[in-house]
């Protein structure tokens, strides 16, 4: 069986084509494309019908690369973002991006009626304005609610993506369980919330588990395929579950970061833990794959150094490389600057190369005046972020997380990943790149049946994936300065 795996990021979507040989997983991706968020009379949108072509046109790559007129596919993409289909399965709305300034424009009148606490406690979700019960709060709010209530169903992108293709509704699990309109208890719909804040209660359809049947395609709505055996598997819809789904071990205990624009750092837990300490840290409880939850715990990932190489590009009219960045960060001096990656500051795109010497500058530390020396500075800044998230794990959990493995792109950046591993005090391993697909693609088999456990399908991705491992170094000068950083947190 060969098994194609669809994987839709905010700004690129790529699919992979992956098949079983022995107990290595052979992989090819198939396609890859842009994805872009559209601003159009004052919202902000996603062009869906444009994603839907290309998982069309990967999926009749994917069939002329393998030869095959039998494949199965899995979809996962970014959450919280949704279609509203009428009675007769028509798409209604254009879909908004998540980053779309309604829910931030009716967040107190939200927040009056349900609060963020109680959202927290009864879903276990972080508290966020890009939720979805946030996102159709709002559009109550501003007079779009008749939407809501004349539709027939609403869908997650990867859900809706799927229905597209086989004319079957569903929710998957880990795409519902960070709605914020999931109770965790039960894991079905919150009907009491979602009544308060003026939501049908039956909007979604039915909440199905990881690695379910989705259906097969449904040849009359897309002639085009006429030849040819699709079957959908519902994998792990939210691509960070995804990802953790490809996590390259079956040791328990260990942290994960998912690393990219967001770092998302994190471990599996049997059960949320859900009290004042973690809400008041927003640490959240997310589904994951056989219904474990992953405790994570967002932080501002590569963001701050991409736009400072953004910022550096623009400055001197040449391409800002990730070995070029590493080149320049080696000449700057070791922990001589530190910031807060997550400083409000530092949220907004533009200016960030200033924003960061003058966040130096105002803590007390003097001015970088180099590029090498902001880049090195943004890096074992971010390094010292995920011990210090990690310890506040640790202390909730009562153990040590004794691995550190970082999931997807940002494991490329070598000199970041040593730091993380000096910062943190332990062993650091990096890959699969494409972590979200190899776990898109691990869930289908075992969907299908060709594997038995998550267990059997991790040490496939372990046996069949370059896996590179970072030994701390210098711990004690790392040390010293953690209580500088941790100072700055409190400014």
């Amino acid at each position: 069986m060969k098994y194609l795996g669809f994987d839709l990021g905010a700004s690129s979507g790529k699919m992979m084509l992956g098949e079983l040989d022995g107990q290595i997983l052979r992989t090819k991706v198939v396609h890859r494309f842009p994805n872009r968020q559209i601003l159009a009379a004052g919202g902000l949108y996603w062009d869906i019908l444009n994603i839907y072509w290309n998982l069309k046109n990967g999926i009749e790559k994917a069939v002329y690369e393998s030869g095959e007129k039998e494949i199965s596919l899995g979809v996962d993409s970014f959450c919280n973002d949704f279609g509203l289909l009428d009675k007769e399965g028509r798409l209604v709305n254009q879909v908004y991006c998540y980053r779309d300034e309604r829910t931030k424009r009716k967040e107190k009148e939200i927040y009056s009626k349900v609060s963020k606490k109680e959202l927290y406690m009864e879903t276990g979700s972080q508290s966020a304005l890009f939720n979805t019960v946030i996102q159709m709060a709002a559009m109550v709010e501003e007079g779009e609610g008749y939407l809501l209530d004349r539709c027939r169903h609403a869908l997650l992108i990867p859900d809706l993506l799927a229905y597209f293709l086989t004319g079957e509704m569903h929710t998957e699990y880990t795409l519902a369980s960070v709605t914020q309109m999931l109770d965790w208890k039960t894991r079905s719909w919150h009907k009491g919330i979602m009544k308060r804040l003026g939501i049908r209660e039956d909007i979604f359809p039915e909440v199905i588990p990881s690695g379910a049947d989705a259906g097969v395609l449904d040849k009359e709505k897309n002639p085009e395929f006429a030849n040819i055996s699709l079957h959908v598997v519902s994998v792990c819809g939210h691509d960070t579950a995804s990802a953790v789904a490809a996590l390259p071990t079956v040791k328990e205990h260990v942290a994960y970061i998912s690393s990219g624009t967001w770092s998302i750092v994190g471990t599996e837990v049997e059960r949320p833990i859900l009290a004042e300490e973690t809400f008041r840290y927003n640490i959240a409880f997310e589904g994951g794959v056989d219904y474990r939850y992953r405790m994570i715990k967002n932080v501002m990932g590569l963001w701050v150094l991409q736009e400072c190489e953004r910022d550096y590009e623009r400055q001197t009219r040449r391409e800002c490389s990730f070995a070029y960045t590493a080149q320049e960060a080696k000449k700057a001096a070791m922990l001589k600057f530190l910031i807060d990656p997550d400083d409000v500051c530092f949220y907004m795109p533009g200016n960030m190369l200033e924003k960061a010497a003058k966040y130096c500058e105002k803590t007390g530390q003097g001015r970088p005046e180099t590029f090498g020396e902001i880049a090195r500075a943004v890096m074992e800044s971010l390094a010292m972020k995920y011990r210090y998230v990690l310890e506040k794990m640790e202390k909730i959990l009562g153990y040590r997380l004794e691995e550190i493995y970082i999931l997807g792109g940002g494991g490329q950046n070598r000199i970041l990943s040593q730091f993380t591993a000096d910062a943190c005090g332990r062993l650091v391993y990096t890959g699969p790149y494409e972590a979200g697909l190899a776990g898109n693609l691990i869930v289908q088999m075992r969907g299908l049946g060709e594997i038995a456990t998550l267990k059997e399908g991790r040490q496939i991705i372990r046996d069949s994936f370059d896996i590179t491992e970072f030994v701390p170094e210098k711990c004690e000068l790392w040390e010293e300065k953690y209580s500088q950083f941790k100072r700055l947190l409190d400014m």
